[in-house]
Protein backbone atom coordinates (compact mmCIF):
# COMPACT_ATOMS: atom_id res chain seq x y z
CA UNK A 1 0.00 0.00 0.00
CA UNK A 2 3.03 2.02 0.87
CA UNK A 3 4.29 1.57 -2.80
CA UNK A 4 0.48 2.37 -4.43
CA UNK A 5 0.38 5.94 -2.51
CA UNK A 6 3.92 6.75 -3.51
CA UNK A 7 3.07 5.77 -7.02
CA UNK A 8 -0.19 8.05 -6.68
CA UNK A 9 1.50 10.81 -4.93
CA UNK A 10 -0.93 11.23 -2.21
CA UNK A 11 1.16 11.87 0.59
CA UNK A 12 -0.07 14.81 1.52
CA UNK A 13 -4.08 16.11 1.20
CA UNK A 14 -3.30 19.69 1.63
CA UNK A 15 -2.59 21.75 -1.97
CA UNK A 16 -1.38 24.77 -0.03
CA UNK A 17 1.23 22.85 1.69
CA UNK A 18 2.77 22.27 -1.94
CA UNK A 19 4.17 25.99 -2.51
CA UNK A 20 6.05 25.26 0.18
CA UNK A 21 8.05 22.31 -1.01
CA UNK A 22 9.55 24.18 -4.17
CA UNK A 23 12.34 25.76 -5.04
CA UNK A 24 12.30 29.66 -5.00
CA UNK A 25 13.72 29.53 -8.70
CA UNK A 26 10.35 26.83 -9.28
CA UNK A 27 8.08 29.35 -7.85
CA UNK A 28 9.40 32.94 -9.39
CA UNK A 29 9.01 30.71 -13.21
CA UNK A 30 5.71 29.59 -12.64
CA UNK A 31 4.57 33.39 -11.46
CA UNK A 32 6.27 34.70 -14.66
CA UNK A 33 4.66 32.53 -16.50
CA UNK A 34 1.14 33.78 -15.27
CA UNK A 35 2.29 37.55 -15.61
CA UNK A 36 0.69 38.54 -18.99
CA UNK A 37 -2.66 36.60 -18.67
CA UNK A 38 -5.93 38.11 -17.36
CA UNK A 39 -7.12 35.58 -14.62
CA UNK A 40 -10.61 36.44 -15.42
CA UNK A 41 -10.08 34.50 -18.85
CA UNK A 42 -7.27 32.27 -17.80
CA UNK A 43 -9.00 28.81 -18.54
CA UNK A 44 -7.37 24.98 -18.13
CA UNK A 45 -9.02 23.04 -20.67
CA UNK A 46 -8.24 19.42 -19.90
CA UNK A 47 -9.16 18.26 -16.15
CA UNK A 48 -10.37 14.72 -16.14
CA UNK A 49 -13.61 13.65 -13.72
CA UNK A 50 -14.24 10.23 -13.01
CA UNK A 51 -15.86 8.30 -10.48
CA UNK A 52 -17.38 4.99 -9.44
CA UNK A 53 -21.32 6.05 -9.21
CA UNK A 54 -21.09 6.35 -5.38
CA UNK A 55 -22.98 9.88 -5.01
CA UNK A 56 -25.53 9.03 -8.07
CA UNK A 57 -23.88 10.16 -10.43
CA UNK A 58 -24.07 7.47 -13.25
CA UNK A 59 -20.17 7.38 -13.57
CA UNK A 60 -18.21 3.87 -13.60
CA UNK A 61 -15.04 2.67 -14.26
CA UNK A 62 -14.54 -0.74 -16.11
CA UNK A 63 -15.22 -3.90 -13.95
CA UNK A 64 -12.03 -5.57 -14.10
CA UNK A 65 -10.60 -2.40 -11.83
CA UNK A 66 -13.24 -3.39 -8.91
CA UNK A 67 -11.78 -7.01 -8.22
CA UNK A 68 -8.68 -8.69 -7.37
CA UNK A 69 -9.50 -11.03 -9.91
CA UNK A 70 -7.58 -8.53 -12.38
CA UNK A 71 -4.63 -7.49 -9.95
CA UNK A 72 -3.05 -4.93 -12.88
CA UNK A 73 -6.18 -2.76 -13.19
CA UNK A 74 -6.53 -3.45 -9.44
CA UNK A 75 -3.77 -2.25 -9.26
CA UNK A 76 -4.11 0.91 -11.75
CA UNK A 77 -7.29 1.67 -10.12
CA UNK A 78 -5.87 1.76 -6.61
CA UNK A 79 -3.16 3.86 -7.98
CA UNK A 80 -5.51 6.70 -9.46
CA UNK A 81 -7.67 6.54 -5.89
CA UNK A 82 -4.33 7.47 -4.31
CA UNK A 83 -3.64 10.01 -6.59
CA UNK A 84 -7.12 11.61 -6.35
CA UNK A 85 -6.80 11.65 -2.31
CA UNK A 86 -10.19 9.15 -2.51
CA UNK A 87 -9.57 7.32 0.30
CA UNK A 88 -12.33 4.79 0.19
CA UNK A 89 -14.97 3.42 -2.74
CA UNK A 90 -18.09 4.35 -0.81
CA UNK A 91 -17.50 8.04 -1.33
CA UNK A 92 -15.21 7.94 -4.07
CA UNK A 93 -16.97 10.51 -5.93
CA UNK A 94 -17.29 12.90 -4.07
CA UNK A 95 -13.58 13.00 -2.43
CA UNK A 96 -12.63 13.31 -6.05
CA UNK A 97 -14.38 16.41 -6.37
CA UNK A 98 -13.59 18.30 -3.11
CA UNK A 99 -9.74 17.00 -3.66
CA UNK A 100 -10.26 18.71 -7.24
CA UNK A 101 -11.90 21.77 -5.94
CA UNK A 102 -9.00 22.52 -2.90
CA UNK A 103 -6.15 22.23 -5.59
CA UNK A 104 -7.89 24.76 -7.90
CA UNK A 105 -8.88 27.14 -4.88
CA UNK A 106 -4.72 26.43 -3.81
CA UNK A 107 -3.63 27.93 -7.34
CA UNK A 108 -3.65 32.08 -7.03
CA UNK A 109 -6.31 33.44 -9.86
CA UNK A 110 -7.21 30.20 -10.72
CA UNK A 111 -9.73 30.88 -13.40
CA UNK A 112 -11.76 28.22 -14.79
CA UNK A 113 -11.11 24.91 -15.28
CA UNK A 114 -13.31 22.52 -18.21
CA UNK A 115 -14.18 19.41 -16.44
CA UNK A 116 -14.18 16.39 -19.12
CA UNK A 117 -16.95 14.19 -19.77
CA UNK A 118 -16.09 10.56 -20.93
CA UNK A 119 -18.51 8.64 -23.20
CA UNK A 120 -18.44 4.54 -23.54
CA UNK A 121 -16.70 2.78 -25.99
CA UNK A 122 -19.14 2.50 -29.03
CA UNK A 123 -18.95 0.04 -32.29
CA UNK A 124 -19.36 1.27 -35.16
CA UNK A 125 -23.10 -0.21 -35.59
CA UNK A 126 -23.84 2.06 -32.07
CA UNK A 127 -23.64 -0.52 -29.94
CA UNK A 128 -21.96 -0.06 -26.48
CA UNK A 129 -19.23 -2.17 -25.55
CA UNK A 130 -18.72 -2.36 -22.07
CA UNK A 131 -15.49 -4.13 -22.33
CA UNK A 132 -13.01 -1.88 -23.81
CA UNK A 133 -14.56 0.88 -21.86
CA UNK A 134 -12.09 2.23 -19.07
CA UNK A 135 -14.25 4.65 -17.84
CA UNK A 136 -17.41 6.07 -17.99
CA UNK A 137 -18.19 9.99 -16.95
CA UNK A 138 -21.63 11.16 -18.03
CA UNK A 139 -22.41 14.80 -19.36
CA UNK A 140 -25.19 15.35 -16.72
CA UNK A 141 -22.70 15.20 -14.09
CA UNK A 142 -20.25 17.33 -15.08
CA UNK A 143 -23.04 19.83 -16.19
CA UNK A 144 -23.68 18.93 -12.19
CA UNK A 145 -20.36 19.72 -10.40
CA UNK A 146 -19.73 22.85 -12.71
CA UNK A 147 -23.36 24.10 -11.80
CA UNK A 148 -22.52 23.88 -8.19
CA UNK A 149 -19.15 25.63 -8.34
CA UNK A 150 -19.49 27.96 -11.12
CA UNK A 151 -16.65 29.95 -9.67
CA UNK A 152 -14.58 27.41 -10.60
CA UNK A 153 -15.77 24.71 -12.92
CA UNK A 154 -16.95 24.70 -16.43
CA UNK A 155 -18.23 21.59 -18.32
CA UNK A 156 -17.10 19.88 -21.70
CA UNK A 157 -19.15 16.99 -23.00
CA UNK A 158 -18.21 13.64 -24.82
CA UNK A 159 -20.16 12.26 -27.14
CA UNK A 160 -18.95 9.33 -29.40
CA UNK A 161 -20.13 9.68 -33.19
CA UNK A 162 -20.97 6.34 -33.28
CA UNK A 163 -23.83 6.43 -30.86
CA UNK A 164 -27.25 5.65 -32.55
CA UNK A 165 -28.38 9.23 -30.20
CA UNK A 166 -25.28 11.50 -31.35
CA UNK A 167 -26.60 14.51 -33.23
CA UNK A 168 -29.43 14.67 -30.67
CA UNK A 169 -26.92 14.76 -27.70
CA UNK A 170 -25.05 17.32 -29.25
CA UNK A 171 -28.07 19.45 -29.56
CA UNK A 172 -29.37 18.59 -26.15
CA UNK A 173 -25.81 19.63 -24.69
CA UNK A 174 -25.55 22.82 -27.00
CA UNK A 175 -28.53 24.52 -26.01
CA UNK A 176 -27.53 23.93 -22.25
CA UNK A 177 -24.19 25.77 -23.15
CA UNK A 178 -21.96 23.06 -24.37
CA UNK A 179 -19.52 24.61 -26.41
CA UNK A 180 -16.43 21.94 -26.62
CA UNK A 181 -16.67 18.04 -27.41
CA UNK A 182 -13.81 15.61 -25.94
CA UNK A 183 -12.90 12.52 -27.53
CA UNK A 184 -10.04 9.67 -26.88
CA UNK A 185 -10.16 8.02 -29.96
CA UNK A 186 -7.78 5.15 -28.53
CA UNK A 187 -9.62 4.44 -26.07
CA UNK A 188 -13.48 5.00 -27.30
CA UNK A 189 -12.69 3.08 -30.40
CA UNK A 190 -13.34 6.57 -32.88
CA UNK A 191 -11.67 6.75 -36.02
CA UNK A 192 -12.36 10.24 -37.00
CA UNK A 193 -11.86 9.77 -40.40
CA UNK A 194 -14.88 7.30 -40.90
CA UNK A 195 -17.46 8.82 -43.06
CA UNK A 196 -19.84 7.69 -40.39
CA UNK A 197 -18.38 10.81 -38.29
CA UNK A 198 -19.57 13.34 -41.58
CA UNK A 199 -23.55 13.77 -40.26
CA UNK A 200 -21.60 14.62 -36.54
CA UNK A 201 -19.08 17.06 -38.45
CA UNK A 202 -21.88 18.95 -39.67
CA UNK A 203 -24.06 19.05 -36.73
CA UNK A 204 -20.66 20.34 -34.62
CA UNK A 205 -19.90 23.06 -36.94
CA UNK A 206 -23.73 23.80 -37.26
CA UNK A 207 -24.12 24.25 -33.44
CA UNK A 208 -20.20 25.59 -33.11
CA UNK A 209 -18.71 23.16 -31.31
CA UNK A 210 -15.32 22.78 -30.71
CA UNK A 211 -13.39 19.12 -30.90
CA UNK A 212 -10.56 18.45 -28.07
CA UNK A 213 -9.10 15.52 -29.14
CA UNK A 214 -6.49 13.47 -27.97
CA UNK A 215 -3.68 13.15 -30.51
CA UNK A 216 -0.64 10.41 -29.98
CA UNK A 217 -0.29 7.39 -28.07
CA UNK A 218 -2.18 7.00 -25.15
CA UNK A 219 -0.80 5.84 -21.87
CA UNK A 220 -3.32 6.51 -18.83
CA UNK A 221 -6.54 4.34 -20.50
CA UNK A 222 -6.03 1.20 -21.42
CA UNK A 223 -6.01 1.52 -25.69
CA UNK A 224 -3.41 -0.76 -26.96
CA UNK A 225 -5.10 -2.04 -29.97
CA UNK A 226 -6.40 1.18 -31.24
CA UNK A 227 -3.07 3.77 -30.72
CA UNK A 228 -3.65 3.74 -34.34
CA UNK A 229 -6.61 6.14 -34.34
CA UNK A 230 -4.59 8.87 -31.88
CA UNK A 231 -2.56 9.24 -35.49
CA UNK A 232 -3.47 13.34 -35.84
CA UNK A 233 -3.84 13.45 -39.34
CA UNK A 234 -7.13 11.31 -38.80
CA UNK A 235 -8.65 14.57 -37.65
CA UNK A 236 -8.11 16.03 -41.40
CA UNK A 237 -11.85 15.10 -42.12
CA UNK A 238 -13.25 17.25 -38.76
CA UNK A 239 -10.71 19.94 -40.48
CA UNK A 240 -12.49 19.84 -43.59
CA UNK A 241 -15.84 20.06 -42.30
CA UNK A 242 -14.48 23.76 -40.80
CA UNK A 243 -14.21 22.20 -37.52
CA UNK A 244 -12.13 23.71 -34.77
CA UNK A 245 -10.10 20.80 -33.25
CA UNK A 246 -7.73 21.09 -30.35
CA UNK A 247 -5.01 18.39 -30.56
CA UNK A 248 -4.44 17.33 -26.71
CA UNK A 249 -1.10 17.36 -25.85
CA UNK A 250 -0.15 18.30 -29.32
CA UNK A 251 0.00 14.63 -30.11
CA UNK A 252 3.60 14.56 -28.20
CA UNK A 253 3.95 10.95 -27.42
CA UNK A 254 4.21 7.89 -29.76
CA UNK A 255 4.85 7.52 -33.92
CA UNK A 256 1.69 6.45 -36.23
CA UNK A 257 1.94 5.45 -40.04
CA UNK A 258 2.71 8.36 -42.33
CA UNK A 259 -0.95 8.43 -44.50
CA UNK A 260 0.64 11.16 -46.59
CA UNK A 261 3.57 8.65 -47.72
CA UNK A 262 2.86 5.76 -50.14
CA UNK A 263 5.36 3.79 -48.11
CA UNK A 264 3.66 4.63 -44.98
CA UNK A 265 6.68 4.68 -42.85
CA UNK A 266 6.20 5.10 -38.31
CA UNK A 267 6.82 9.51 -38.45
CA UNK A 268 6.44 10.72 -34.75
CA UNK A 269 3.08 11.80 -33.95
CA UNK A 270 4.54 15.67 -32.95
CA UNK A 271 5.79 15.79 -36.92
CA UNK A 272 2.38 14.62 -37.52
CA UNK A 273 0.69 17.17 -35.97
CA UNK A 274 3.14 19.62 -36.64
CA UNK A 275 2.20 18.79 -40.51
CA UNK A 276 -1.76 20.16 -39.93
CA UNK A 277 -0.13 23.31 -38.03
CA UNK A 278 1.48 24.47 -41.16
CA UNK A 279 -1.20 23.30 -43.68
CA UNK A 280 -2.56 26.75 -44.34
CA UNK A 281 -5.87 25.59 -45.27
CA UNK A 282 -6.26 24.84 -41.26
CA UNK A 283 -5.01 28.21 -40.02
CA UNK A 284 -7.69 29.07 -37.40
CA UNK A 285 -8.98 25.68 -37.15
CA UNK A 286 -6.44 23.71 -35.77
CA UNK A 287 -4.60 24.08 -32.05
CA UNK A 288 -2.42 22.60 -29.88
CA UNK A 289 -3.52 22.18 -26.44
CA UNK A 290 -0.32 21.93 -23.68
CA UNK A 291 -1.42 19.81 -21.08
CA UNK A 292 0.74 17.69 -19.67
CA UNK A 293 3.86 19.33 -21.38
CA UNK A 294 6.22 17.86 -18.70
CA UNK A 295 6.02 15.13 -20.06
CA UNK A 296 5.43 15.62 -23.35
CA UNK A 297 6.94 18.13 -25.33
CA UNK A 298 10.08 17.46 -23.46
CA UNK A 299 10.48 14.76 -25.58
CA UNK A 300 8.81 16.11 -28.67
CA UNK A 301 11.14 19.36 -28.54
CA UNK A 302 13.91 16.77 -28.94
CA UNK A 303 12.96 16.27 -32.33
CA UNK A 304 14.44 17.61 -35.52
CA UNK A 305 13.50 20.43 -36.86
CA UNK A 306 11.36 21.35 -33.56
CA UNK A 307 12.60 24.20 -31.91
CA UNK A 308 11.73 26.47 -35.58
CA UNK A 309 8.38 24.77 -35.98
CA UNK A 310 7.14 26.03 -32.65
CA UNK A 311 5.08 29.06 -33.44
CA UNK A 312 3.32 31.01 -31.26
CA UNK A 313 -0.23 30.08 -32.83
CA UNK A 314 0.68 26.33 -31.24
CA UNK A 315 -0.48 27.62 -27.87
CA UNK A 316 -4.02 27.87 -28.16
CA UNK A 317 -6.17 30.98 -26.81
CA UNK A 318 -9.38 31.44 -25.82
CA UNK A 319 -10.10 34.49 -28.04
CA UNK A 320 -9.08 32.31 -31.21
CA UNK A 321 -11.26 29.49 -30.26
CA UNK A 322 -14.34 31.71 -29.43
CA UNK A 323 -14.58 30.17 -25.63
Amino acid sequence: MCLIHYIGGAFTNKPQELSSRISERASDLIKRAFDDIDPERLVDHHVHIAGVGANGSGAFVNAKMRTWRHPFHRLKFKVYMSSAAAADEPSADDQFVQRLAELVDGIPHHGKHRLLAFDKHYRPDGSVNLEKTEFYTPNEYVFKLAEQRPDKFLANISVSPYRPDALGELEKWAARGARVVKWLPNAMGIDPSDARCDPFYAKMKELDLILLSHGGEEKAVQAEEDQKLGNPLLLRRALDHGVKVIVAHCAGLGTNEDLDSRDRPQVHNFDLFMRLMDDKRYEGLVFGEISATDFVLKRAIKLPGTQRRLPARLFLTNAALGV
